[in-house]
């Protein structure tokens, strides 16, 4: 589950949340317009973040990438977001 500590971490100012479940979160990043999903997959001996993009709403979402924790997840998705809007060399 997904707890309130790991809420905290998201920064509100750039992220908007449009959805958050016991195991899942939906954001929107406020600089790309990309929209992520977040889901966090618990195992008997680990837990990680499976991350989700789309770029507008109308488009279905991909897998982007595994990360082991929310923190690294929302760092991902600011790099990402970087990369776009400095020309996607």
């Amino acid at each position: 589950m997904i707890t309130n500590k790991e809420l905290k971490l998201i920064n509100k100012k750039y992220f908007t949340i449009l959805q958050v479940g016991g195991f899942a979160i939906s954001i929107q990043s406020n600089n790309t317009r990309h929209y992520w999903h977040l889901v966090v997959e618990e195992y008997p001996r680990f837990r990680h973040y499976k991350v989700y993009h789309k770029h507008k709403r109308s488009d279905e979402f991909h897998v982007h990438r595994d990360e082991p924790n929310l923190q690294t997840a929302l760092r991902h998705i600011m790099e990402h977001d970087r990369f776009q809007m400095n020309g996607r060399k």
